[in-house]
């Protein structure tokens, strides 16, 4: 599913191109160094085999500026026309997002449930999502049923190197207060919150023993990272709407998730900046992407059924629009925006396109680099895979 969503991303950048005039010169599978050639079509196209399986891509001819003969070439990208180019590479973006509105108004219409409630007071608001969406938003639309009791706080999972690693947590302690506060599974979120850059101390009961410890509490990371039920004795009914309301609701999820995603990399993005190595640390380690989206989705087929499978898809196909918005250079949005840069400077194309091919090349062997580090880091982490150095 994760390859298909990447496929159709760039399935419509080489629709694009060809109805645009410019020559495709390859349609890869997986990242180079190349392995193979599988075939070339009758436009010259050719289809590849690379070694690392990161997904797809699709190369332009021009996008290589020392090869002078493509780069200005009647049919490479800088010899289109503005509006197509900008429709080429809007399209990349705008797939995506035509995925997700199909996917959310289908599940939307047959039904489904929340892929993950958020517990109260894990954000500073209310999720208005239907697959990410709080409990109060669950209630104020009527899908929740059944009646809240104060559960315990039993730990069932500890991450490793978080706050509750280092004060020696184990599965099945029973955490009582934080400080003068009774906390349960309802709302511990609130009094951690209360709690930011202060020192906490924490009772808990193992094995019928009570036992306190102490610790400081992070700045704008608050959190414990254990993992413990939320049930309550609640029950969730299934999300269900007429098709007519589903495909005006899906607008709604899209503002939604990309609410909640903008506010997570803008933590992230302060953290990184802080010069604080903890901050940086656990930013880094809370970086996650291919093999915990397929970890996840395996989850969600074996617990939730195809139709949250599906939803997952649709959430992921969002993201790859929302990845591909951000001004990062070599990713779809910057390079749109500086086609549009070099048109209103009436720059000469040839100059000013060299310069921004070197600072994508660049960027897209740090953004490789990232990747290759999260892709490693998952599999320690989710894998149990003993990799030198990481785990």
């Amino acid at each position: 599913m994760f390859m298909i969503l990447v496929i159709l991303h760039e399935l419509w950048h080489f629709i694009t191109a060809r109805k645009s005039w410019v020559k495709v010169l390859e349609f890869g599978i997986g990242i180079p160094p190349k392995i193979c050639k599988l075939w070339t079509d009758k436009k010259w196209t050719e289809y590849t085999l690379n070694l690392i399986p990161l997904g797809w891509f699709c190369r332009l001819k021009w996008e290589d500026p020392n090869d002078k003969a493509d780069f200005y070439a009647k049919d490479s990208f800088i010899s289109a026309k503005f509006r197509k180019k900008i429709l080429i590479l809007a399209w990349w973006v705008l797939a995506n997002f035509f995925v997700a509105w199909i996917i959310f108004a289908g599940v939307f219409t047959a039904w489904t449930k929340p892929i993950s409630v958020l517990p109260e007071n894990a954000i500073q608001w209310e999720s208005q999502s239907l697959l990410m969406p709080t409990y109060s938003s669950l209630e104020k639309q009527w899908f929740i049923s059944g009646e809240k009791t104060d559960m315990p706080l039993v730990v069932d999972t500890i991450m490793d190197q978080s706050l509750a690693d280092e004060l020696w947590f184990m599965t099945w302690d029973i955490i009582t207060n934080i400080n003068s506060d009774t906390v349960n599974a309802r709302n511990i979120w609130a009094v951690l919150k209360e709690n930011i850059w202060e020192k906490i101390n924490i009772a808990y009961i193992r094995n019928g023993s009570k036992t306190v410890v102490s610790s400081q509490c992070p700045e704008d990371n608050c959190v414990l990272w254990i993992v413990f039920s939320t049930s309550w004795n609640l029950q969730i009914q299934d999300i269900k709407y007429p098709l007519p309301k589903s495909l005006r609701l899906w607008l709604k999820e899209v503002w939604a998730q990309v609410d909640l995603t903008f506010t997570a990399l803008w933590k992230l993005w302060k953290n990184l900046v802080s010069f604080d190595r903890s901050k940086i640390k656990w930013s880094l380690s809370g970086l996650t992407w291919p093999v915990w989206v397929i970890k996840f989705w395996e989850n969600l087929l074996n617990s939730g059924g195809r139709v949250l499978y599906i939803a997952f898809a649709g959430m992921i196909s969002l993201a790859l629009a929302i990845f591909n918005i951000l001004p990062i250079p070599a990713l779809d949005w910057w390079r749109m925006l500086w086609v549009i840069i070099q048109k209103a400077s009436r720059l000469k194309a040839e100059k000013y396109f060299v310069i921004e091919w070197y600072i994508n090349t660049v960027f897209f062997i740090l953004l490789m680099i990232l990747w290759i580090y999260i892709i490693f880091k998952d599999l320690v982490v989710f894998r149990w895979v003993n990799i030198p150095f990481l785990g």
